[in-house]
Order: structure tokens, then C-alpha cells, then sequence
């Protein structure tokens, strides 16, 4: 029987969704022939403005700690990040790693992924290589190789929607990875192939349609094809577009009392609300890994511009890493962190729900929120957070970990050129090292060069 469910996959003949369907099907395939080590490892890189500052993610018994590796499963996250609870036995905190190589102040630009120093404040520099997860986008090809969502554009700038390029993915030495600023054009561009597939001639697919439409006759063709042990992952697929279609009648049924407190009349796809155009690229990038159609997702949630009013903030990013808030800076980070941490959690919730192998797409993806300018809103690098969700697809041993390394300059400090070293080799590129060191701890003999391999399975 599974032989005979194999050959049909392999003769299923698809039309207006076979763009979209196509990926999934390999995957499919993949599973049915027992080959689970050729499905692909997913990345999420999640970068926001204004610095993580470590004490905001430091779990109360592991505060002023210097050094530690222990496990998160009794042990209470901070508040502002309690969405994550459900998933702590997939979540990493990752703290003490330098990077002082980098530029530091207001923004990091290309060095964040990049590991050297680069620009101005008002300058992203010369791009010299392709930055960690553009090589790690390589790893696992996809019809989009390297998707690049953005809410807004470089750190200083108020430049919103279309393309941008907000200074922090290069794909090449000189190359910087466009990023889509509107979550509806982004739509458009992602799976607007079936509707230009359908014979009916749109160039552009319209958000009011149903994108299930077109694809009605290939799922159930595909429903026909596959085993009953895959159909729950095909469930979720068509769940995630579910989330993101956008009805014909839009607010025509929707109460008096929702129409007075909407926010905006648009879908959450044209919504100019910062916060709802981050929930939108966050649906996008979730529906697009489910999908198959990429692997590899970065999103430039906000920049120093960016005011979360939905969250009753009235200051930018800019005045709040200022103090020029009425409410104080810890304050309002804990608000936009909460906010985050939701968008995190929501993305892991839909992941964990597809299944895959012997266990879900959560297993093979490694979700990364950290900040272009490390530790605080002038960074300076000394320390650089990281926050991870995910199994990172068996490759590496942090999930439900909080990992401390020793501080800036003493014995075993290690830098962020390490982190993404381990990354990059863990995942099937074993490069010597990444990134430049730093000269400092060079010349006093404390660098050191290549993984961490005390992370690596």
C-alpha cells in the first residue's frame, strides 16, 4: 500500500495550485519513503530595534548568575514572556555571547548576522559577506530561497511599505536581500501564482479571493493521493490559509460594536497599525514555511520609528530607549516584549500543529529573536541575547535550556563570530569560522575561533 501511495504522489498531476502544492507533496514524499533526514531544517530570524536587554529574558533564579547551562522546565519565565510557557521545553535562552567586532549605538546593520563592523549612525556601510542567514538559507533550498518580511525600513529611517532595505541581510559581499514592507503585496508575491496558474489571467492575485478557489480540484486530488497518516499535515496547510484569506464582505457582518472599536475598516493585510502589519508578516512567513515555499524567513520586526500605540505606548522606540517615555524604559520594553513573545508563541503554535516525521515542523525549525544592536538601545555589544523556539531539527542541544557564557574578557567568553560558526556547522556548512574576530580579546590571547561545539549533538 505505501509503495502503491508513493507511485501515485509521484504521477499526481496538479494544476492551478501546483506552484503552492508542489513543495508540500515533496515533503510528503519524503516522509512516505522513510528518507527523514532529507526533510529541510527551517530558520526564522526575528530582528527588532533598540536592544534585548539581558535582564528582561533572565529567568529570577538565574539573575546575577555568571555562568550557567541549565534546564528551563521548573523554572518560571519572566512575565513578559509567558506566552512562551507552552513551548519552554523548545525554548532557548541564550546569554553572554559578545560582539564587540560589531558597531555598536543604535544599530549593528549587517554586522548583527554579519559579525564585523560596518556604517553609522546614519550609514549601513560596505557590505562585505553574506550574512549568516542568507548562508543558512542555502542550506535548504526552496522555490523562495530567503524570504525578507519588514515592517519598516534602516533604524533611523520612516520608511514603510513596498520594498525595502533595512541594512541587515546581505545575500553577497555588496548585496543586500530586499524585504517586503506590505504584508498585502507580500501575499500577492508568495501565492499570487495560483491565481495567474488558473487560466483566468490576473497578473496579480487579489486579497479578496479565496485562495482555496483555485485550488479546490488539486486538494482533492491530493486528499485521493496521500496516506490517511498525512492528511492532518495537509489539514494544517489549508488551516494556515485559512488565517490568511480575506472574505469578500469583509466588516458587512461584523457587529456595531466591533465596527466602533476596529482600529482600521482594512484587513490586517492593509492595516497601517504597526503591531497588526507585524501579526500579518508573522501569518505570512508561518503560512509560507507550512506551505514549503521557503525555509528560510527574516523579519525586521521595527525600527527606532516605530510607535506601538496599540500597546498604549505614545513614544517611538527612539524616545523610549531615551527615558522620554511617561512610563519608564523597563516598563515600556516589557509591554513591546510581551507583544513580541505573543507573535513568537503564535508562529510555534502553528508549526507544532503540522505534523511531520516522527514529530511536528517545530522539531525542524529554529525560530531566532534577537536585536541589531545587542544588549541595549546605544548597544555596545559586550553582550548580545538571543531567544530561541524550536527543535533546530535535532542538530543542536539547547532546546528548554538557559545557557549563560562567561562575561566579556574572562576565561571561555565566546563571541556571537562562534554562535553562528555553530550554526552554520551544526546544519551542514563546516566552516573553520565566521565572521571576524576580535582583536582585543586576540591580543590578550581570549579568542577563540571556530563552534561551540558543547551545543552540537
Amino acid at each position: 500500500m505505501q509503495q502503491t501511495r508513493r507511485h501515485a504522489l509521484k504521477n499526481l498531476s496538479l494544476g492551478a495550485g501546483s506552484f503552492l502544492l508542489t513543495p508540500l507533496l515533496n515533503s510528503v514524499r519524503l516522509q512516505a519513503a522513510g528518507n527523514l533526514d532529507a526533510l529541510p531544517k527551517r530558520f526564522v530570524f526575528v530582528v527588532k530595534s533598540s536592544g534585548i536587554v539581558p535582564e528582561g529574558i533572565t529567568p529570577e533564579p538565574f539573575a546575577g548568575v555568571e555562568t550557567r547551562n541549565e534546564s528551563l522546565a521548573n523554572v518560571a519565565l519572566p512575565e513578559s514572556m509567558v506566552a512562551l510557557e507552552p513551548f519552554k521545553d523548545q525554548l532557548s535562552i541564550v546569554q553572554g555571547l559578545s560582539g564587540k567586532m560589531c558597531r555598536g549605538g543604535h544599530s549593528s546593520w549587517f554586522g548583527a548576522m554579519g559579525v564585523y563592523m560596518t556604517g553609522g549612525e546614519h550609514d549601513r556601510g560596505a557590505i562585505l559577506r553574506a550574512t549568516a542567514d542568507a548562508e543558512l538559507a542555502k542550506l535548504s533550498p526552496a522555490p523562495f530561497n530567503h524570504v525578507g518580511l519588514a515592517v519598516r525600513g534602516p533604524a533611523l529611517s520612516n520608511a514603510y511599505g513596498g520594498v525595502l532595505y533595512p541594512g541587515i541581510t546581505a545575500t553577497a559581499a555588496n548585496k543586500e536581500l530586499p524585504f517586503q514592507g506590505s504584508p498585502d503585496l507580500a501575499f500577492q508575491q508568495l501565492f499570487g501564482s495560483a491565481a495567474s496558474a488558473s487560466g483566468q489571467g490576473q497578473a496579480r492575485f487579489r486579497m479578496q479571493k479565496n485562495l482555496l478557489d483555485f485550488m479546490v480540484d488539486d486538494v482533492r486530488k491530493v486528499n485521493d493521493a496521500i496516506p490517511s497518516s498525512e492528511k492532518d499535515k495537509l489539514d494544517a496547510y489549508l488551516n494556515a490559509f485559512e488565517e490568511l484569506q480575506v472574505r469578500h464582505t469583509r466588516l458587512t457582518n461584523m457587529s456595531e460594536r466591533i465596527k466602533a472599536n476596529a482600529p482600521s475598516l482594512g484587513d490586517k493585510f492593509t492595516s497601517e497599525v504597526e503591531e497588526i502589519r507585524q501579526e500579518a508578516h508573522f501569518d505570512l512567513a508561518s503560512a509560507a514555511l507550512i506551505a514549503g515555499l521557503t525555509n528560510c524567513v527574516t523579519l525586521r520586526l521595527d525600527n527606532l520609528t516605530t510607535v506601538y500605540s496599540n500597546l498604549g505606548l505614545s513614544k517611538h522606540n527612539h524616545g523610549i530607549g531615551h527615558n522620554e517615555s511617561s512610563r519608564s524604559q523597563d516598563e515600556c520594553r516589557d509591554v513591546i516584549r510581551e507583544h513580541h513573545c505573543g507573535l513568537l508563541a503564535d508562529m510555534a503554535r502553528k508549526l507544532k500543529a503540522v505534523p511531520e516525521g516522527d514529530g511536528t515542523m517545530l522539531d525542524n525549525t529554529m525560530i531566532i529573536f534577537f536585536s541589531d544592536s545587542a544588549n541595549k538601545h546605544h548597544g555596545d555589544c559586550v553582550e548580545w541575547p538571543y531567544v530561541v523556539l524550536g527543535g533546530c531539527g535535532g542538530k543542536l542541544n539547547i532546546p528548554g535550556r538557559y545557557i549563560r557564557f562567561p562575561k566579556y574578557g574572562d576565561p571561555g567568553c565566546r563571541t556571537i563570530g562562534n554562535w553562528w560558526t555553530t550554526l552554520l556547522n551544526a546544519f551542514g556548512n563546516p566552516m573553520e569560522h565566521y565572521g571576524n574576530e576580535d582583536l582585543v580579546l586576540k591580543q590578550n590571547g581570549g579568542s577563540y575561533r571556530g563552534p561551540l561545539n558543547e551545543l552540537i549533538t
